[in-house]
């Protein structure tokens, strides 16, 4: 059991979905005991049992389910081959199987660490999502501001995109301070991450950004999959309220919510890149991120 409890604390460490099977309550005689775990990854990978034989391969029937569904339940099997629906099995006693879906830990990447990206990154730690923050400015990246990302990383997006693996990501976010930075940002997210990638822009911003990456050969249906403006419209202005709007969203797409809030079409917030010093200031007062 501990060893079981360990790998789950692991795989939810590495932002794994997976299968829980544990038997629930056990009546008679029964391979699996009450309280027994199983975990079944989806490439088939099983970590622990439920006793095997007819019942385990029931079970992972139920897992394999819960994971094409992303949904749970709760089955009963009787081990009596001589009674009605029960496994073909000589045990004599009935389990009852909880199944549980365990959805992936969102990883989010924080492209920008300034006002924007640091409310973001607040509102990913009470929500238990993992974060990496890229940032070409050292100060805006560094573990002093952002003690909790699981990544601090100073780069350009040339040595960014040369050096690091996108496969643990969820959601790409670009918050960005310079909209030369994020245009080449989504030149390379487009072709290389098939995941969510939001980015704040204005109206403006956005149609001279998609504009150049057209220019550069990036088709329109790969554009479609931006979501910019990003965050839903609640009104939002300063920095921590931005964020409250772009994690809204983010939740959206992982609860699989019917999206029917459209992005926000107000004008790009100037909080991005700025110096920490400007954060009291009104939105009209502090410069854009352009």
């Amino acid at each position: 059991m501990k060893a079981i409890h360990e790998k789950i604390l692991e795989l939810i460490a590495e932002g794994k979905a997976f299968a829980v099977a544990t038997v629930a309550e056990a009546k008679g005689s029964v391979p699996g005991k009450q309280g027994v775990k199983m975990i079944l990854l989806p490439d088939g990978t099983q970590y622990g049992t439920v006793g095997g034989a007819g019942l385990e391969e029931k079970v992972k029937g139920l897992c394999r389910k819960a994971l094409e569904a992303r949904r749970g339940g709760l089955a009963k099997f009787d081990l009596m081959y001589y009674k009605e629906g029960a496994l073909d099995s000589l045990c004599g006693g009935s389990v009852q199987i909880l199944v549980e879906y365990m959805a992936p830990v969102p990883h989010v990447l924080i492209a920008g660490g300034g006002h924007c990206g640091l409310e973001v990154a607040k509102l990913c730690d009470q929500l238990g999502y993992f974060y990496s923050v890229l940032d070409d400015r050292a100060e805006y990246c560094s573990k002093e501001r952002f003690s909790g990302a699981r990544r601090n990383l100073h780069a350009t997006p040339e040595k960014f995109f040369a050096e690091e693996d996108l496969g643990p990501y969820s959601h790409v976010v670009l918050v960005g301070w310079s909209h030369k930075i994020d245009t080449e940002l989504l030149f390379n997210l487009v072709q290389k991450f098939p995941r969510w990638i939001g980015a704040i822009a204005s109206k403006t911003k956005k149609l001279e950004m998609f504009r150049r990456l057209k220019a550069r050969g990036i088709p329109e249906e790969a554009l479609e999959r931006i979501v910019a403006p990003l965050g839903l419209p609640i009104g939002a202005e300063t920095p921590a309220e931005i964020a409250v709007s772009i994690l809204g969203q983010i939740i959206q797409s992982v609860k699989g919510a019917a999206g029917e809030v459209e992005p926000s079409e107000e004008a790009e917030p100037a909080c991005a890149g700025e110096d920490p010093a400007s954060a009291g200031q009104r939105p009209a007062e502090r410069r854009t991120a352009e």
